[in-house]
């Protein structure tokens, strides 16, 4: 007998195939570049760089690193930067200009602090803010789940601290890179991919409505997502 596949698994090689096909069709051969924070030793990295790898998005990528050790995973297609090269820093503080999206790799939650109280503490805080500043799209990827079952302080703080970034424009779209968030919006601001990431943010916003462009793709998960959640989305 051949192998079976649930429901979520088919939906979700539906949804990276549309965002895919999205992506390309809406922004051509273009390549974005994209700068990637890696405060510290990735502890569970391989996951999101395999996401990367799959659809040829390294090439687009710069990382700056805390600690060596990444080349280990044999990324090829990046290029990798550290903070503790003079060279390295020179380069990256020169050429901010040149990328448009920073991501940031398991920050610790002094870090999250920092940006939250918009101190400098250190290049990578000051590297953040300077994105924020900007106005341009700044999103934190953590190995675990915020919204998880976790209890006691912990649990309280890095949730508390979620909220008070995501106010501040910081999104935490979870391990995969989410190449929907690349697309523009359509007319009004209405979207033109709605993803299950983007009914949840919604939901963790506090909102229950979602508009979206009159020709976007809905993806079967994020129909399923809003169901569960009591989100409605809307074509206009």
């Amino acid at each position: 007998m051949g192998t079976k596949f649930s429901k979520s698994e088919i939906g979700e090689v539906i949804r990276r195939v549309i965002t895919y096909y999205l992506r390309k069709r809406e922004l051509g051969l273009e390549r974005r570049k994209e700068l990637f924070l890696v405060p510290r030793f990735p502890v569970g990295f391989q996951e999101l760089l395999a996401e990367f790898e799959l659809y040829g998005e390294l090439e687009s990528v710069d990382f700056l690193l805390a600690e060596e050790g990444l080349e280990a995973l044999n990324i090829t297609g990046c290029r990798l930067f550290y903070i503790y090269d003079k060279r390295d820093v020179s380069y990256i503080l020169n050429g901010l200009t040149a990328y448009e999206k920073l991501e940031i790799y398991a920050p610790s939650l002094d870090m999250l602090r920092a940006l939250k109280e918009g101190k400098e503490a250190d290049l990578f805080t000051r590297i953040s803010i300077y994105f924020l500043m900007s106005g341009k799209p700044v999103m934190v990827r953590l190995p675990y789940d915020i919204n998880g079952s976790f209890g006691g302080a912990f649990g309280r703080i890095t949730r508390e601290l979620k909220e008070d970034l995501q106010d501040m424009g910081i999104s935490f779209p979870g391990l995969l890179p989410g190449f929907g968030e690349f697309l523009p919006a359509g007319e009004g601001g209405t979207l033109t991919l709605v993803t299950e990431e983007e009914v949840e943010r919604a939901y963790q916003r506090g909102e229950r409505l979602i508009r979206a462009a009159k020709a976007a793709v809905i993806t079967p998960l994020a129909a399923d997502e809003a169901r569960e959640r009591g989100v409605s989305i809307i074509r206009e």
